[in-house]
């Protein structure tokens, strides 16, 4: 080997390469795809100060062709072909490049990662198409109100640090033109992406030995660099330019900062233990006592940047009222929980919900989690670090107060974005009223006790576990009583199941709440020995009848909102009633489960949902924003199975070639989707796109010329191209083995109304698919009359 031996901690295997790299691994046997993460250590705030957004910029050019692969045979294709996703992502202090996969394409997929990272092309043509791209990122961030609110927390800051730049990139930082500007587009690409500076993690069902030998193989190739990387110290925070700052902002909020500057060990560590505690919604804490108080609902708390012993904390307060009263009570808790002696309980509480969290995730997940993870230390060292945290924190002297109004303010001028801010004058804090500490530890294992059959029926279905065990799965859709509106009604619900879902999520269990007209759809996968108490304590929220009024939904990407209100497009008919499936349930667990209801009936199957020949549903969802977006849903007619099977070949052809024409060629926007998806119970060919230059029905059309122009392509496809796509499909449709993929195809096929042996139906068919009727298939979904969709705007002729 070339490195020196791993260690083993807590099935993480980790080696260090000669050439400075760095390898993690870990197996999930359950698993069916592979993780990749891959981390260089340098991000924005390692690029040069003239050239905001250089390194953004370097990461989107990394995936348009490097010397061994072009771009429609690199790693984003080739992802995509079967059946995968990539992403990357700047960071202030690093660039992470992710991708989840099947797990036999690990090594191929590994080859194309590190040839685009290391003999990347940055071709002078694609830098000037991939700079449109950037400009309309920078437009959706710079109106962003979650990104506006960071850029003026940073403002805050002693000047010249750079959390307080604004470092998207447009078309004035990135001056492709100039010599200047190439010579350090290079240089930053030369002295960070080289092996010192990357740290690869990989989790799979293989062995750790297999995945150390995979990961090595390539990252060995790597040369190390003539002399190592070594960051500069970034300077002070403190102290504080503007401890209190008014932001104009059309909704009115209060949020608040913590700069913190501390050279102990374990500093994300001990942020990630004191995050937990301030969030807990339990009785005897401070979120509680808040509440008690009238003095806001919810707590968010997030770190915006931790590195080098410094760290940039955000608070956003719900509904907070008497601003100066809320900040007294948060600054006189963290002085009294200082010495709380329960604090090792807490700690031993939040290391087994960390156990449990990485037991639940899937391979991409854990495979960035583990990026993150620090060196471990014990028990006694981290409580010295919080102490010392804590102290700092609770005398105030980083304290941040951002308050949000309508109320005009003067441009504040910052590097990439100006902002309506100005510094407010300091003022005097009332003192502290309330007596709350630590919140006790509560447990998730134990039934409520008013769980007794209060349920009056369910209609269950249980299928044993796969072999290699892992995380279990529950589905759960029920009625809704009343005339909300499917938005008012996912706010209302979701506000309900807040504070349980924020217990359920810190323990490993995925929760996912969806609304369709009627009714709501409930996931959760986890620990199996959690699901029974964590349905026991959600399903009477759910299914109690609405009657508070709803919370305003946050904001977020335009197209994501869209694609939260799919359900809305869906054609599924309940069945009445609450019905559940579970997946990887142990008897125990079941007979729980069982016991929460009066009556327990089998779960019959669905029936197909019938035919639709409506014209053009067009539903225009009102968002605020300059952005347009649509969701183009085309469902297939029936539930014949070869004609899914050829629905789905061409999903899988038309996704890259619709990234590269509506995002690469005509440069709509950033933010985009192609594919085949079941919404609810209905089989669909779905796009979606976001744009900064387009209205909604503008897109439309251009979806609508793609898919035109599209017919040429797929009646010139070669016997070849067609064996090859058709061979990736048919590997990415086998049986499913892991307890989450057989959970989510059976309810797939209970809300479609399609029996278990549907899937092997489409299979055969797949394997009998000719090119003609691939052609024939396509032919009627460009003649279909009942497509469906939901737009931020009208539509053509409106």
């Amino acid at each position: 080997m070339h490195g020196v031996s791993p260690s083993f901690s807590a099935g993480r295997h980790r080696l260090r390469l000669r050439n400075g790299a760095t390898l993690d691994v870990a197996q999930q046997p359950w698993a069916e795809r592979a993780g990749i993460c891959l981390r260089v250590a340098a991000g924005s705030h390692d690029e040069p100060v003239a050239y905001p957004g250089l390194a953004h910029f370097l990461e989107h050019l990394l995936f348009l062709g490097s010397r061994d692969y072009g771009p429609e045979q690199g790693l984003m294709a080739y992802a995509q072909g079967c059946g995968g996703q990539v992403n990357a992502s700047t960071q202030a202090r690093h660039t992470d490049f992710l991708c989840e996969l099947p797990a036999e394409r690990l090594q191929p997929a590994l080859a194309r990662l590190f040839d685009m990272l290391c003999r990347p092309l940055l071709d002078s043509a694609a830098q000037l198409r991939e700079r449109e791209v950037l400009q309309a990122e920078y437009q959706a961030r710079s109106t962003d109100a979650d990104s506006r609110i960071e850029h003026a927390l940073g403002q805050a800051l002693a000047a010249g640090h750079r959390c307080g730049d604004f470092l998207a990139g447009d078309r004035a930082s990135l001056a492709v033109e100039q010599a200047a500007f190439q010579q350090a587009l290079h240089g930053y690409h030369r002295r960070h992406y080289q092996a010192g500076n990357m740290r690869l993690t990989l989790v799979g069902p293989q062995s750790p030995e297999d995945l150390l030998a995979i990961g090595e193989a390539l990252l060995a190739q790597l040369p190390a660099a003539d002399s190592p990387t070594i960051g500069e110290s970034p300077p002070p925070m403190l102290p504080l330019r503007a401890p209190r700052l008014g932001l104009q902002q059309r909704a009115a909020a209060l949020h608040l900062g913590f700069a913190v500057q501390l050279s102990e060990p374990g500093l994300a560590s001990a942020l990630a233990l004191l995050l937990d505690v301030l969030q807990d919604p339990a009785p005897g804490g401070l979120l509680a006592g808040l509440r008690q108080a009238r003095l806001c609902r919810q707590l968010r708390a997030r770190v915006l940047y931790c590195h080098a012993g410094q760290c940039l904390l955000r608070l956003d307060c719900t509904a907070a009222e008497r601003g100066a009263a809320l900040i007294a009570e948060l600054l006189g808790w963290l002085r009294q929980v200082r010495g709380d002696p329960a604090w090792p309980v807490r700690l031993a509480d939040w290391r087994q919900a960390q156990a449990l969290r990485q037991f639940g995730m899937g391979p991409l997940a854990l495979a960035r989690s583990l990026q993150d993870a620090e060196a471990e230390l014990d028990d006694a060292r981290l409580l010295h670090t919080l102490s010392a945290l804590l102290a700092q924190l609770a005398g105030g002297t980083g304290l941040i107060e951002l308050a949000c109004d309508n109320q005009a303010r003067p441009p504040w001028p910052a590097t990439g974005l100006a902002l309506p801010l100005a510094a407010l004058p300091a003022r005097e804090l009332p003192a502290a009223q309330l007596s709350v500490g630590l919140a006790p530890v509560e447990s998730l294992l134990a039934l409520p006790e008013a769980a007794s059959p209060s349920l009056p029926l369910a209609r269950l279905r249980h299928h044993p576990g796969a072999a290699a065990g892992g995380p279990a799965a529950l589905h759960w859709c029920g009625e809704v009583a009343g005339q909300h509106g499917p938005g008012e009604l996912q706010a209302l619900l979701q506000a309900r199941i807040a504070d349980l879902q924020r217990g359920c999520e810190r323990l490993g269990i995925a929760l996912q709440l969806e609304v369709q007209p009627g009714g709501w759809s409930l996931a959760l996968q986890g620990a199996a020995a959690l699901l029974p108490a964590c349905s026991a304590r959600l399903l009477p929220l759910l299914l109690a009848p609405p009657t508070e009024a709803a919370e305003p939904a946050t904001s977020g990407l335009l197209l994501r909102q869209l694609l939260q209100r799919l359900p809305q497009l869906g054609g599924g008919d309940s069945d009445g009633g609450l019905q559940g499936l579970s997946v990887g349930l142990g008897p125990g667990e079941r007979a729980q489960l069982d016991a929460l209801f009066a009556v327990v009936e089998p779960l019959p199957a669905g029936q197909p949902l019938a035919a639709r020949n409506h014209e053009l549903l067009w539903r225009e969802v009102e968002q605020p924003g300059s952005e347009a977006a649509l969701v183009l849903l085309c469902p297939l007619p029936d539930a014949d199975a070869g004609r899914e099977a050829a629905w789905r070949l061409l999903g899988q052809l038309l996704q890259g070639a619709f990234y590269r024409r509506l995002r690469g060629e005509l440069q709509l926007g950033y933010a985009l989707f192609a594919g085949y998806r079941q919404v609810q119970g209905e089989r669909a060919l779905l796009f979606a796109l976001q744009s900064p230059v387009c209205e909604a029905a503008g897109i439309f059309e251009h979806i609508h010329a793609f898919l035109d122009q599209q017919r040429q392509r797929l009646a010139a496809l070669s016997v070849a191209e067609f064996a090859r796509c058709r061979d990736e499909l048919a590997q990415a449709l086998r049986p499913p083995k892991s307890n989450l993929a057989r959970a989510e195809q059976l309810w797939q096929l209970q809300l479609a109304g399609l029996s278990e042996a549907h899937p092997q139906r489409v299979r055969q068919a797949l394997a009998e698919l000719t090119p003609d009727e691939l052609q024939a298939a396509y032919a009627q979904l460009l003649q279909s009359g009942h497509w469906r969709v939901l737009a931020s705007g009208p539509g053509p002729h409106v």
